[in-house]
């Protein structure tokens, strides 16, 4: 991902809550920010921002194989990371 920026990248995750968003198999699912924690649609437990910053960290070269698996819900915070409305570039 361009530049190491993490505040753009939460400012768009913020923005973007309660939209439409897909899981890497085409599965529909929305989240919700409280603070520092994710609220997926589709998974029991709150996610947090820090691991949404160490998956974006890792560079838009990493697959989700890549992504340590002790990050909670680490599928569903790279499909977010991945959708083009939260990488910066595409800010309004």
């Amino acid at each position: 991902m361009a530049g190491d920026d993490f505040s753009e990248v939460e400012r768009l995750i913020r923005q973007h809550q309660g939209e439409a968003f897909q899981t890497r198999s085409g599965l529909p699912m929305t989240y919700k920010v409280d603070g520092s924690r994710i609220k997926v649609s589709r998974a029991k437990p709150w996610l947090l921002m820090e691991g949404a910053r160490q998956i974006w960290a890792m560079g838009s070269d990493a697959t989700l194989t890549d992504v340590d698996q002790r990050i909670t819900g680490r599928a569903y915070l790279f499909a977010i990371l991945r959708d083009p409305r939260i990488q910066p570039s595409a800010s309004t």
